[in-house]
């Protein structure tokens, strides 16, 4: 089904032409006809997101409740917080490629992750929209982020050994420039690290069966991967797309699963969870994506 020219063209290469994949409560999501990308239609106002995600820094309210706790973790820089556990995993593979240097994160949040990763001797650099979770990067961790549209950081001319962007991409609404400044923001030999759900899982797998065989009607499961805070919904394929028109080359690519322990999520959820992701192991559908990158040759 051809959705209408009046809909969000692809926000990857700007075509209007697009297949309705699921119609869900709230919103559409489309696939390109172009380019293959998945995309949310319509997309949230700059408004609401900056609301939104005001309220999840601070009550931990959103449309998932699922997601309650999910922010909670940001704030806590312990060795035993999953999400600090997560980010040395992350140091860790980077830091087989790039030794510590200066790094700018993009949406670096309550500025977690650069505390992280100072501790392991790089210069720690933060950008953020959000002044609720910046407040807590400078007065916990003692960060001075930049507040404000990472196009005008990026004018100032700094220069990176490496930029990440943790589950920052989906939320965009200019995917290739975000790709395109953070390119142009690297040192030599500098590198780009980030991380996304991966719309190609086990969780679209199936929720997008049982969407099929009900005729539509059984939407629950999708709208728990499909939310309105994420735009774009990329595969190994379509990041790779991405990333090229941005003139940037993948050095490496990882499939990851959420960590549950960052849900509030019943114990039975958890276990249908966790029989999940072994499918998706199995399958090689697991639900994340971590990809380090570097400059394409000539660039």
């Amino acid at each position: 089904m051809k959705s209408s020219k009046d809909d969000t063209c692809c926000l990857v290469c700007g075509s209007r032409e697009s297949i309705l994949r699921y119609r869900l409560t709230h919103f559409d999501i489309l696939e390109c006809e172009a380019c293959g990308q998945i995309f949310l239609s319509p997309i949230p106002s700059e408004e609401s997101i900056r609301d939104l995600f005001a309220a999840l820094y601070t009550s931990g309210e959103g449309s998932l409740p699922e997601l309650r706790e999910y922010y909670g973790y940001c704030f806590d820089d312990t060795p035993d917080n999953p999400l600090v556990q997560q980010y040395e995993l992350w140091l860790d593979a980077i830091e087989a490629v790039q030794p510590p240097g200066r790094v700018l994160d993009i949406g670096c949040g309550t500025g977690l992750f650069l505390s992280v990763a100072r501790r392991r001797g790089w210069q720690p650099f933060g950008i953020d929209e959000s002044v609720e979770a910046t407040e807590h990067a400078r007065s916990h961790f003692g960060l001075d982020p930049w507040v404000g549209e990472f196009a005008s950081f990026a004018d100032h001319g700094e220069r990176f050994d490496l930029v990440t962007g943790w589950d920052v991409i989906e939320h965009s609404r200019d995917p290739v420039d975000l790709l395109r400044t953070a390119q142009k923001c690297l040192a030599p030999g500098g590198r780009v690290s980030l991380s996304t759900p991966n719309q190609r899982s086990v969780l679209d797998l199936i929720a997008g069966l049982l969407y099929r065989v009900s005729g539509g009607r059984m939407t629950t499961a999708l709208e728990k991967f499909y939310i309105d805070q994420h735009f774009l919904y990329f595969s190994p394929t379509t990041l790779r797309q991405c990333l090229g028109h941005a003139d940037l080359e993948i050095d490496r690519l990882d499939f990851e699963w959420t960590d549950l322990r960052r849900l509030a999520v019943s114990w039975p959820m958890r276990m249908g969870l966790e029989g999940l992701f072994l499918i998706g192991h199995l399958l090689k559908r697991q639900n994340r994506l971590f990809l380090i990158t570097q400059a394409a040759e000539g660039s």
